[in-house]
């Protein structure tokens, strides 16, 4: 029950932020091209492209982690990425496949499920995102993307 309230807290909080956030003209209720940025922001992360994942955020975008890390601006961003945005090899994730399997919107926030699979995991991972827009960049995303959970096969 006191899990439920919290998720309650957060999605009211998420939600009032979206509404009181500065709307790109067009973007406020339309899911499609809500989408469509989310959809270019996972394509820039296929592509282990760290300037242009970086890009896909606003100046002083914020992005909230599972535990609590929040990173705050594009600079921190880009460190943030960097260990991510590289071959597996280099203890990166190059060559995850992001699928969207689910996708909603509440107000001006679009909320996405994931299943992340490659050929270097063991079983594919889920993660849910929560996406704000602001003139056609993300500037808050709060996520259950933890990549310390991901199962890694045993190499040989």
């Amino acid at each position: 029950m006191e899990m439920k309230k919290f998720l309650g807290v957060c999605l009211v909080a998420i939600t009032a932020l979206a509404a009181s956030a500065s709307i790109a003209p067009g973007l406020a209720g339309a899911s499609t091209s809500n989408k469509a940025l989310v959809a270019a922001h996972a394509k820039t992360i296929a592509e282990c492209d760290l300037d242009a994942v970086v890009d896909t955020y606003a100046a002083n975008a914020t992005l909230i982690f599972p535990g609590g890390t929040v990173v705050h601006g594009r600079p921190a961003l880009k460190k943030a990425y960097a260990g991510l945005v590289k071959s597996p090899a280099d203890g990166g994730l190059c060559g995850v496949t992001t699928t969207p399997v689910r996708e909603w919107q509440v107000g001006s926030t679009s909320f996405v499920r994931f299943k992340d699979d490659a050929p270097f995991l063991a079983k594919p991972y889920y993660s849910t995102d929560g996406y704000v827009f602001k003139g056609g960049k993300i500037a808050l995303e709060v996520t259950t993307f933890d990549p310390t959970q991901l199962e890694l096969k045993k190499s040989n």
